[in-house]
């Protein structure tokens, strides 16, 4: 790691869809790095958005691997694992997106082999920050009762996934902050689509001390809808993540300016993710979180199957 240190760090992207482009514009606006190349499969995609980046284009994952530093994984969720393995295995830190992997199974062996290789593995768990910036994970006291609704529009992006790990994920991660602890049971209904890969989900999950967190998952809707209620003893935080407004009813002096204390979750993640690549601080999103996500999102899909 020591020759990373004397120079910025090369980062490529794997995956030229939607988040493979936002994450190269946070690679391309950080100064502290150098946008290496786009890696995809298909060489018209590649080349694409390779050209709008300003960087090369690559449909062999060796080829780009062989001239990084690191690597973010922007693929369909179903090919993470094999990705972000490959970059592991070849000394590479990783940035992987959500979910860390298409399988608890293959997210294990990821925080595996990074352990193994002694690189960095974070998870794209980026609405962390969000928290963060409203101060929910300062909060001492744990709640009651977390109520999480993510909908949105009929899309191909994160088909090959189950709703769960597309979208719910997002709120087990969240959650998984706030109880501070793993559920103990799980309940949990297919709504849409087909059991294998169901389109609208919802499950009730009891945690270690009793918390309760409900969810409602679906990319089956006419129009998007993204809240949050969280129940403590002194009142409920309710959040609107669209219209990034929240209400404190229990007045614990959270910040309702947390749109612009964290303007940029995404960038922010970027820029934690070369930081920890340079040794100055630890992961900010561990891979054992990204892991335990996964694991609970397959565990909600085998309820759902039974």
């Amino acid at each position: 790691m020591s020759d990373v240190l004397e120079k910025q760090v090369r980062i490529g992207v794997a995956g030229a869809g939607v988040f493979g482009r936002n994450h190269a514009n946070k690679i391309k606006a950080n100064p502290r790095a150098t946008l290496v190349g786009i890696f995809d499969l298909n060489a018209e995609r590649a080349v694409a958005l390779a050209t709008e980046m300003g960087t090369k284009a690559f449909t062999d994952l060796s080829m780009i691997l062989a001239e990084v530093d690191a690597l973010i994984v922007a693929t369909p969720a179903i090919a993470h694992g094999g990705v972000a393995r490959a970059a592991i295995d070849a000394g590479k830190h990783c940035l992987v997106e959500k979910p860390l992997a298409a399988t608890a199974a293959d997210a294990d062996i990821l925080c595996q082999h990074a352990a193994e290789r002694g690189v960095v593995l974070q998870a794209g768990h980026q609405e962390r920050y969000i928290f963060q910036a409203m101060g929910l994970l300062e909060l001492e006291e744990r709640p009651l009762l977390l109520e999480a609704t993510r909908v949105g529009l009929p899309s191909n992006r994160g088909a090959d996934v189950s709703v769960t790990l597309d979208l719910m994920v997002h709120d087990i991660d969240l959650a998984r902050l706030l109880f501070r602890s793993e559920p103990v049971s799980i309940k949990a209904t297919r709504l849409a689509g087909k059991p294998e890969n169901p389109d609208a989900v919802e499950a009730v999950l009891t945690f270690e001390g009793g918390g309760e967190a409900r969810f409602f998952a679906s990319r089956a809707a006419e129009e998007r809808d993204r809240r949050m209620t969280i129940g403590y003893t002194g009142g409920e935080v309710a959040i609107d993540f669209i219209a990034k407004s929240f209400r404190d009813g229990p007045d614990f002096g959270l910040h309702p300016d947390f749109a612009t204390r964290i303007p940029d979750p995404m960038g922010a993640a970027t820029a934690d993710f070369i930081a920890a690549i340079l040794g100055e601080r630890a992961v900010a999103i561990s891979a054992a979180d990204g892991a335990a996500a996964v694991r609970i999102a397959e565990a909600i899909d085998t309820v759902t199957r039974a």
